[in-house]
C-alpha cells in the first residue's frame, strides 16, 4: 500500500485573535503547495482516500491536493489526525479504508515526523517542512521495518 504523508502548507502565524484550529493558509503557502501538488499529479500519483486533520490549514491543503489530482472521492476530516496523531491512530485509520491501495494523510508536525520515524525504524529523526509530501510503501507483514521510503516532494522537487 502507498501512503502519502503530507504536512499542511504554510499558514498564518499563531496569535492575532485567530484560534489555532482556525489558522488558514497564506497566499504564499497556497501557491507553494499548489506547485507541489501539481508535481505530485505529474508523477501520476493518485489516491483512493484523502484523510486530513479537521484544522482549517490541513483541510485547505487537502483541498489543493484533491484539485490537483482531480480527486473525486470523499475528503475525510478525522480528529485522529489532529495534533496528537500517532502510529496506533494511523493503523486504525488505514483499517477503515477497506483495502485501499493509496492513502494520503494531511496533518501536523511533530506528529508526522514521529510516525515516519516509527515506520522506518532507521533510528534517525525525521521532520517534515510545511507542504512536504513523503511517499512510503507500507509493508504490513514485516515488524522490523513496516514501511519503506520512496521519495520526498518539496517545492515541486523530488528527492530520493
Amino acid at each position: 500500500m502507498k501512503l502519502y504523508i503530507i504536512r499542511h502548507a504554510l499558514a498564518i502565524e499563531r496569535g492575532g485573535g485567530v484560534a489555532d484550529e482556525d489558522r488558514y493558509l497564506t497566499p504564499h503557502g497556497r501557491a507553494l503547495f499548489r506547485e507541489n501538488a501539481k508535481a505530485f499529479a505529474k508523477k501520476g500519483c493518485l489516491v483512493d482516500y484523502i484523510i486530513t486533520s479537521p484544522l482549517v490549514r490541513c483541510v485547505q491543503t487537502a483541498d489543493i491536493l484533491a484539485e490537483a489530482i482531480s480527486f473525486s472521492g470523499e475528503l475525510v476530516a478525522s480528529r485522529d489526525v489532529a495534533p496528537g496523531f500517532d502510529v496506533a491512530k494511523l493503523y486504525r485509520i488505514i483499517g477503515t479504508t477497506r483495502g485501499a491501495q493509496r492513502i494520503a494523510v494531511v496533518g501536523h508536525e511533530p506528529d508526522l515526523g514521529t510516525i515516519i520515524e516509527s515506520l522506518l525504524k532507521s533510528g534517525e529523526s525525521f521532520s517534515l517542512k510545511k507542504g512536504m509530501i513523503v511517499s512510503l510503501d507500507m509493508i504490513f507483514n514485516q515488524h522490523e521495518m513496516p514501511a519503506r521510503l520512496n521519495w520526498i516532494l518539496h517545492k515541486g522537487k523530488k528527492r530520493p
